[in-house]
């Protein structure tokens, strides 16, 4: 049956270029592409500087809806505010058989857009943030804090959750027969790149205090001190950008950290994950942990905090896992993977099988047989 559903998604790529800065967005996109082989997808998204205020990509209709923005990752109340008002609007015009809502701003929107048109309504879960949004982000999390308390209480059709963990957090706040797990879609072309010249650790991630790059810079100074030669690339952007640079100073790490900033094309992130010899995730919190599969996708260990998503988002295969916001053991695992050259091998090898689990074929095909029982 072709469906005609609405994706409502924060952000969402401007161009061919598929410009992705998170997790959600990613999300977003890859199912879109993958659903609109055989259904109708239109996405409401912000309207960003330098966007088309309505264009398509690879048969995805989108239009940027509220006053031109730029990409935040949090703050901007009054622009959030006129995005989720102006997709309100845009999407009570469009004839759907469906809409599904993809983070925490956007699931009220889809709500009172499926409630005004009579249609179901599916929201994407990533994490539950309730009761941890002022100790994650601190009191700009307070807004967040009653916005996702609201959502939960609304008589939403269906949840689908990225993980078993989120599921078992919804739970506490939602019915649990109108949640299922469906995992984030993560599959792309081969990745052409050399092995960059220096032992080289990557990470990927917002500049938030939440994601405690801060943790991977100490591990490194350790591992200095132990005469281990490392050179790191971290790719984001983010308030902590500046800390994390004096931290650098301080350590006397110029040398061997380079901040590459945000990249444009993802393409470009998978190089830099392919061309490293380790990736590195050090955040307290997480829902998924999209770029540990990215770079078993790579045939590229990981080394991880200790929790729960990442543990299941991996299989407990592929890499390993450090205690979270312990540089001192941080260091440890990375000396461990690098000086062992079998259990490289095996974590390389574990981590490409477990990385095809995440098929986009497959997975839409399960968001499709969901979808359309609602429908």
């Amino acid at each position: 049956m072709d469906m005609k559903i609405c994706f409502i998604s924060e952000y969402f790529p401007k161009s061919e270029k598929l410009e992705v800065r998170g997790g959600a967005e990613a999300s977003a996109y890859k199912e879109a592409f993958h659903l609109a082989k055989n259904h109708e997808i239109t996405v409401l998204t912000s309207l960003e500087e330098d966007m088309h205020p309505q264009y398509e990509i690879n048969n995805i209709k989108v239009k940027g809806c509220g006053s031109k923005r730029s990409y935040v990752q949090s703050g901007s109340f009054q622009k959030r505010l006129s995005f989720m008002y102006h997709a309100y609007q845009e999407g009570c015009k469009l004839d759907l058989d469906l809409v599904v809502g993809y983070n925490w701003i956007t699931h009220w929107v889809a709500w009172k857009i499926g409630r005004k048109l009579n249609i179901p309504v599916a929201v994407r879960y990533h994490d539950v943030w309730i009761g941890e949004w002022i100790k994650n982000v601190g009191l700009a999390g307070f807004t967040g804090e009653i916005l996702e308390r609201y959502n939960l209480s609304r008589d939403i059709d269906l949840i689908v959750a990225v993980s078993a963990y989120t599921k078992n957090k919804l739970a506490k706040f939602f019915p649990e027969e109108k949640i299922v797990v469906v995992p984030n879609i993560v599959d792309f072309p081969p990745v052409k790149s050399e092995k960059y010249s220096h032992t080289t650790i990557s990470c990927v991630s917002r500049l938030v205090e939440y994601k405690r790059v801060e943790d991977l810079i100490k591990a490194l100074f350790f591992l200095k001190q132990e005469n281990m030669k490392l050179q790191c690339k971290i790719i984001g952007t983010g308030p902590q950008e500046n800390l994390l640079r004096e931290m650098v100073d301080k350590y006397e790490l110029q040398s061997q950290v380079e901040f590459c900033g945000f990249m444009e094309k993802h393409a470009d992130v998978l190089k830099v994950i392919n061309s490293s010899h380790l990736l590195c995730l050090p955040s307290k919190v997480e829902g998924f942990g999209l770029v540990i599969v990215e770079a078993m996708g790579c045939g590229v260990p990981f080394i991880a905090s200790n929790i729960d998503p990442l543990r299941e988002a991996s299989g407990k295969k592929g890499g390993m896992f450090f205690k979270v916001q312990d540089p001192w053991d941080l260091a440890e695992k990375i000396k461990m993977i690098l000086d062992n050259p079998d259990i490289y091998d095996k974590l390389k090898n574990e981590g490409k099988t477990q990385y095809l689990k995440y098929q986009g074929e497959k997975l839409a095909g399960e968001l499709e047989n969901y979808y359309s029982k609602l429908i």
